[in-house]
């Protein structure tokens, strides 16, 4: 359907910068998400950098070439975003991904090489030929539409990736209308630079935050201690008989436990949490002094946790008349103890192995007494 195209023909300005800086921005945030393995934002940075190569490149041809590279990001752009943040992320090498860049060569080959009669086709029938409404705000629609479901994954599963995909492209919508005249080519690249921080900000979370605890991990307590100067204490905490737990109440019991304990912890006065491993957490006093005391604090408040758990219930009328049982879920607390073992830096102790050895050495004395109970060196 043929209608009015108020296609802009002005060009980006990409204020001081050389053109090609742009593109090579967001092919270097697409390389991380490809090394970090985030296939989502690794589709979304590649569409635009191409996206952005074009803007630049006709930029200095200038012309019917310009107008074409505005055009067609307005016209594939919106609809590649929008597939790959409705599809499930794919692995590297699977047909999702396959599908996904095919649609994404296709694109590329029609605005390079097809004919102006071809050309002017696509324009009538992209973005959404049917209605007679300017591409640009076609394109603003459907990236609006695309960051729908970024928000949705962020606030269901906590991912800080998806809500950096889902306000990047917000950023492509905002270019979509230039209302702050950047140039579309620049609002591209803010977009870009807010998916690359999201890689860099989710990556950096995979690799120092414990996933269920919430609480940095292992590798964050090295590097913090590496760090440190002066004299602190280290409490190595343990969940009692954990294992026992686990065995009866199953894993699924286990975590719940294992996050109701953390965020005890997290709450420590004065005192930096992190998760060892397993079941066992460490407490960093960067005041020593008062580290028995805390954690003799922490101890009585995880004494007094009353954990929720669920389990099965059983109908016992079908279970007297041979039918199958039928289970519904209801809730019972349970209570579990810690066991704390406390070493401080000192003299005689600098290295931090030493003082991780002296804590975990405390610990063990703590259990030997009968558990649930504050050893310190």
């Amino acid at each position: 359907m043929a209608h009015a195209r108020g296609t802009t023909r002005r060009r980006d300005q990409t204020m001081t910068l050389h053109p090609l800086l742009v593109p090579l921005l967001g092919a270097l945030c697409f390389a991380l998400a490809l090394a970090f393995r985030r296939h989502r934002a690794a589709q979304v940075l590649l569409a635009l950098s191409l996206a952005m190569l074009a803007l630049s490149g006709a930029e200095a041809v200038g012309g019917a070439v310009d107008a074409r590279a505005r055009a067609a990001v307005f016209m594939f752009l919106p609809w590649l975003l929008l597939i790959a943040m409705l599809v499930p992320e794919p692995p590297l090498r699977s047909r999702r991904m396959l599908g996904w860049l095919a649609l994404l060569g296709i694109a590329t080959s029609l605005v390079i090489s097809a004919s102006t009669h071809v050309w002017s086709l696509l324009e009538q029938a992209l973005p959404l030929g049917l209605f007679a409404v300017r591409p640009s705000r076609v394109a603003l629609g459907l990236c609006l539409l695309a960051s729908l479901p970024g928000f949705a994954r962020a606030v269901r599963n906590g991912s800080a990736l998806e809500f950096g995909l889902a306000v990047g492209l917000l950023a492509v919508a905002s270019g979509c209308l230039d209302l702050i005249a950047l140039g579309l080519r620049n609002w591209l690249a803010i977009a870009s630079l807010i998916v690359g921080l999201a890689v860099l900000q989710s990556s950096w979370r995979l690799a120092f935050i414990d996933a269920l605890t919430g609480l940095p991990n292992r590798r964050a307590l090295n590097e913090t201690l590496e760090r440190l100067s002066g004299n602190y204490a280290l409490a190595m905490v343990d969940v009692d008989h954990f294992k026992a737990f686990n065995d009866t109440h199953g894993h699924d019991a286990g975590d719940r436990v294992l996050a109701e304990v953390a965020r005890v912890l997290a709450r420590t006065r004065g005192a930096s949490a992190f998760r060892f491993g397993g079941e066992e957490f460490c407490l960093l006093f960067r005041q020593p002094q008062h580290a028995v005391q805390a954690c003799e604090e922490v101890r009585q408040q995880i004494e007094a946790l009353a954990v929720k758990l669920p389990r099965k219930r059983v109908d016992k009328s079908a279970r007297k008349s041979g039918a199958k049982p039928r289970a519904g879920r209801v809730e019972r607390s349970v209570k579990v103890t810690a066991s704390i073992g406390v070493a401080m830096r000192d003299a005689t102790r600098r290295a931090a192995v030493d003082i991780l050895k002296a804590a975990d050495q405390c610990l063990y004395r703590a259990k030997g007494k009968g558990r649930n109970k504050v050893v310190a060196a």
